[in-house]
Parts: C-alpha cells; structure tokens; sequence
C-alpha cells in the first residue's frame, strides 16, 4: 500500500515533460528504420521519459518527507490504530503538507524531527520549521544548572576576555534595568488601573438584580455583588434584543456596550451553555451590520472555542458562523485559520447553503478573479451580504488598479455593471471617496473614466487597503 499518496496533495510531481529538438536535429536526414527497430526505439524512449518523469518526481518531493509519512503510518500500525484514529492522522498529515506547499517551506521543514498530535498527543498540530525552539547554546543539564555549550577556541586567550566583558556588561546592564523598573513601579500604577487576570477556577455567582449595566475593565476581582446571575442577563438580553430591533433611535455604542457587560457576566460565571452562544451570535450579527469588525472578530474567536464542547456541537447555527468566520479570514490574510477551519468540513457540510458560497467567494479571490467576486457578491443575502459590504470597497480599488493598467479609458456604464453597484449614485460615490471623479470625461453621450490618468490617484488607494489595524479590520 502506498501510504504517501493517500497524504500527498495531487499537485506534487505532476509536471510532465519532453526533449526538445533543435534546429540541427530537425534538418537531419535520417536512415527509416525497420517496424522491428522502430517499435524497440519507442519502447526506449517511452522509458527514458518515464525514468525523467520519475526522477522530476522524486526532485519534487523531499526524501525525508516521504520517510516520514512512511514512519508516521508504520507508527499507527504498531499502535494498533482505528480506522478513525487512522483517518484522523492522515487528516494531520495532509494538512502539514499542504501547508509546507502552499508557503513554500517543503525543503525548508525538518522532517525527520516532524510529530504530529496522533501519535505525540502533547505536540501541536504545526511545521517544525515554525515551531519555537530553545537557542542552541544554552542546555539544561540534569542537575538543574545552565551551562553554554560554546566551542571555545584553544589557540588564543582574547575570545574568553571578550566574553567576560561582554558578560559583566550585560550583567550591569540588568541591574541598572531592575533599578530603573523599580523605580517607576509606583508612578505608572498610580497612572491607572491594570487589567484584572480573571481565574477560571475560581468563578462566582452573581446576586446583582439589574437589568442594565455598563461595561468596565476588571481592575480587581468581580464583587458576586455587581455581577448579574443568568436569570437576569436572559431578561436584560431579550430586552437589550427588543430594543435594538424596534427603536430605530437606539444608537450602537449603547448596545455595544451593554453586550459587553453581559458577556462579562457570563465570563467571571463560567457560564458555557447554549444561552452564551446566543449571545455572542447575536452580538456578531449586531457588530456586522455596523462594520465593527473589531468586535465581531472576537465574538467569532469565543463561538468558535463555544462550538467545540460537546453539549453545544449540534448549534443550529454554527455552519452559519463558520462561513462568517472563513471570510473575515480571507479578507485579513488569515490563511491558517481558514486551513484549520476547511479541514473540519464535510462533505456534507460543503453543500450548506452558508458554507457553499463562502468556498465560492474563496475560489474567485484565490484566483483574483475579481468578475466572479464581483457577481457572487451581488448574490449575497442577509448577514452574509452585510459582512461583504466591510470588505467590497477595498475589492473595488484593486479590480479598478488593474483595469487602469490594461485600458486607458472606461466608461461608467461598464464600471456600474462590473462592480456591481446598487446604483448610480454608490457608484459615483464610490469614485468620488476615491478621488478620481477628476478624470471624468464626456464624450458625447457617454461618461467616461480616463483610467491612464488616474492609475497613480488609484495606486496610493490600493497601498492604502493593504493595513491591518491591531483588532483585525481593513
């Protein structure tokens, strides 16, 4: 059985290649050969293709790499691994070396020092090359006492004075740091309160009766007096919810807010059921349709931890939230997560009506093709709809810098139909925020936009839909 193509992903060794035929082979008159010899000189050369074929193959996949899928299988064998656990491992597998492919590290990784969580329980599911690891020059020994393992030169005295120098200084240079910390200890904490480490093993219950309660940072441990017990935060919920769906003055600072404060509550409380998901749902759907994407990232980051316990796996909603969660990944660059994620799909949950066009919308910006993004775009619904909404502007810029570098000129009506606008008016919103509605032109009937001219206006935008800001939006 060939265990490694069971792993491997089908791009590895695929390329097939000819001998090309110069000019001077092409103009040289040749004795026809008998069908005896010719079907011998076929089969040879059907060898010598098949030998470079393999030898490409082989230059393609690390040898090490092969050995280790080798061992990893023979591992499970002598473990007397389930097909589950088995299938479980190949999962892990497939998934290292897709990702060794995918960022280029396939030679770079030390395979021979590779483990996986199947058969290392405590070892993370990770490149080695991307794990941290200790500096080689300092080792434990057994008795509990660092020592340098330097090779020190026996020829000359210099290297060891330099190294105590350099060690007395760095020495020196740590008291004087230790002094100074001391020192301003006081003043900074006198500046402000720090934030209070919360201990999940000591969690409290509330007794506070208050339906509305702002949130502020713990700075101390959480008084049972001034926390809500979860009676009270369903009742201040489905009145929070009510609010925001019926007063259309209620402004989204204030709601924000109050989620916050319930969400706290819950957290000091350790309270992790079915309830809690449906808070932190509703407070994603609410931050969504506001563009917070500072706030839906980390509702999404605890639903996704929410999502694994075995008393809330069956959530209605969480395909929904997973297809939420894999397009905020794409559009932050969050490759990992959107890998970590496609591996716990399904077939069947491929085929969701939620996760299905969030795998399409990742095809089309994989491949920049930036015409279907555009349409899959306009078909968005609801929540998902919103989501895109955050990101289509930035979408928009970098489709427009490269239609201004294959045409000089574009006419609106194209510009309309392509990016998908509601309408006229987002449109020439759209240019104008972008501040190329000064390279206008009309001719006759028609409007156009001088792409040649305003491709640098449109470059310092696309420079501009690249940052990241520290809580995750674009």
């Amino acid at each position: 059985m060939n265990t490694y193509n069971s792993v491997t992903p089908a791009s590895f060794g695929n390329s097939s290649t000819g001998t090309p035929i110069n000019s001077s082979q092409a103009n040289t008159t040749h004795t026809v050969p008998t069908p005896a010899a010719s079907t011998t000189f076929q089969q040879q050369q059907q060898q010598q293709q098949q030998q470079q074929q393999q030898q490409q193959q082989q230059a393609a996949i690390p040898p090490a790499l092969t050995a280790f899928v080798s061992i990893c299988h023979d591992k499970a064998q002598k473990k007397g691994f389930s097909s589950t656990q088995l299938a479980k491992m190949q999962t892990e597998l497939k998934y290292l070396i897709e990702k060794a492919n995918e960022t280029g590290k396939i030679w770079k990784n030390d395979w021979r020092k590779q483990q996986v969580p199947s058969l290392s329980p405590n070892t993370p599911l990770e490149l080695h090359c991307n794990l941290p690891h200790k500096t080689p020059a300092e080792k434990k020994t057994a008795t509990g006492v660092r020592v340098l393992n330097i090779k020190r030169s026996t020829s000359t005295r210099n290297n060891d004075e330099d190294e105590t120098a350099s060690s007395d200084r760095k020495k020196a240079r740590a008291e004087r740091f230790e002094r100074e910390l001391k020192h301003t200890e006081p003043r900074l904490s006198s500046q402000g309160p720090t934030d209070y480490t919360f201990d999940n093993k000591q969690p409290i219950k509330g007794t506070c009766q208050t339906l509305e309660k702002s949130y502020l940072r713990l700075t101390s441990a959480p008084d049972p007096a001034k926390v809500r017990p979860p009676l009270i935060l369903r009742e201040a919920f489905k009145r929070l919810t009510q609010r925001y769906n019926e007063d259309p003055n209620v402004k989204y600072t204030y709601v924000c807010d109050q989620f916050k404060a319930i969400r706290q509550d819950l957290t000091v409380q350790l309270i992790e059921d079915e309830f809690t998901v449906k808070v932190y749902e509703a407070h994603a759907r609410i931050a969504i349709e506001n563009q917070d994407l500072g706030e839906f990232n980390q509702c999404q980051t605890v639903l996704q931890k929410l999502y694994q316990h075995p008393h809330i796996t069956n959530s209605t909603n969480k395909l929904e939230f997973m297809s939420y969660c894999l397009i905020y990944c794409l559009f932050t660059k969050n490759f990992d997560t959107i890998t970590a994620l496609r591996l716990k799909l399904s077939g069947k949950d491929k085929q969701n009506t939620y996760i299905a066009p969030a795998l399409e919308i990742m095809k089309a910006k994989f491949s920049n093709n930036y015409h279907l993004l555009f349409k899959l775009y306009s078909k968005a619904k609801n929540t998902m709809k919103k989501l895109l909404d955050c990101f289509i502007t930035n979408e928009r810029v970098r489709a427009l810098s490269v239609m201004c570098t294959a045409y000089k000129l574009l006419s609106l009506e194209f510009l309309l139909e392509e990016f998908h606008f509601d309408n006229e008016n987002d449109c020439l919103t759209f240019i104008t925020e972008k501040q190329v509605d000064k390279f206008i032109e009309l001719k006759g009937e028609n409007v156009y936009l001088n792409t040649a001219n305003a491709r640098s206006t449109v470059m310092q935008h696309l420079q501009q839909t690249k940052k990241v800001d520290i809580k995750g939006q674009v």
